[in-house]
């Protein structure tokens, strides 16, 4: 008498399946990224430095949002993960970035000031997150950035993010975002020469970014 009723919750379970699969929705397929690379060659020296990025397009609208994006961290670029790829120690906005591979976020502070929020790669990945939605993880090293409203002559359609070395200055270069009228920047630098730099927590005063526990 077992294994009809067995059977019959086999065939239920066999048509509920259908029904469960359907509430996962695909997306993705092929798309073109941004990339912006430094590499620096000499005698004793090899360096690499990357970032890709999906590319968001501007809406006059946006302009009325910077008040709703304090506080937080939010997704930076387009699709997946915003990826910045380092193979030496940097400093940017004056913190401490170990070398590694990363995903980045942007982070608003309470006063509206602006920083790129880097997390090591493989843990994102292990601990399964992603760009969407509410970011709620701390990130390894919180590099502040400047806002410069209405500094561009023309509006940027799609988001640009560029690393940039000094021609004079191979050590010293820049790190923007430009999107519409404004920009972010910051100051970058290249440490070739030292031993391994650890990586940097929170801002320049170890403070832990509003909002993160």
């Amino acid at each position: 008498m077992r294994f009809p009723i067995l059977s019959a919750a086999l065939a239920a379970l066999c048509f509920a399946l259908p029904a469960t699969a359907q509430k996962v929705q695909v997306f993705g397929g092929n798309s073109t990224r941004a990339c912006s690379s430094v590499v620096l060659f000499g005698e004793n020296i090899m360096a690499g430095i990357t970032v890709t990025h999906g590319q968001p397009e501007w809406q006059a609208e946006y302009d009325g949002m910077l008040d709703k994006l304090k506080g937080k961290t939010n997704r930076l670029g387009k699709d997946l993960w915003t990826t910045f790829m380092t193979s030496v120690p940097l400093e940017i906005g004056g913190v401490k970035l170990a070398a590694g591979s990363y995903v980045v976020g942007l982070h608003c502070d309470d006063e509206g000031q602006f920083a790129l929020a880097f997390l090591d790669s493989t843990k994102a990945m292990k601990d399964g997150l992603m760009p969407f939605g509410p970011q709620k993880w701390t990130p390894d090293a919180v590099c502040p950035m400047t806002l410069n409203k209405d500094s561009a002559k023309e509006s940027v359609a799609k988001m640009l993010i560029e690393v940039k070395a000094d021609e004079k200055e191979p050590t010293k270069g820049t790190v923007s975002i430009a999107w519409g009228k404004h920009t972010l920047t910051a100051p970058m630098a290249i440490h070739i020469g030292g031993g391994k730099t650890e990586g940097g927590h929170g801002d320049a005063h170890g403070k832990k970014p509003a909002g993160h526990q």
